[in-house]
């Protein structure tokens, strides 16, 4: 629920998911997204309304964002 509500959008920059929220949700959204233990995830850095997701490999930041987006269009 929190990712929806505090999900803004989202991009890739090589290995690493850019994903904006709502001012003030990015720390929310990093720890749902944390509790999602996600493989692809190999640590979140949150600000204001910012994470960066870091992921191994382009192909696994690809991966991640397509279950996330599975996730909010439920």
């Amino acid at each position: 629920r929190v990712l929806r509500e505090g999900f803004a959008s989202m991009d890739i920059a090589q290995n690493l998911v850019v994903i904006r929220t709502v001012s003030g949700m990015a720390m929310a959204v990093a720890a749902a997204l944390d509790a999602m233990k996600f493989p692809e995830v190999l640590g979140c850095i949150a600000g204001d309304d910012t994470i960066m997701v870091a992921c191994r490999s382009v192909e696994e930041a690809e991966t991640l964002i397509h279950k996330i987006k599975g996730k909010l269009d439920r």
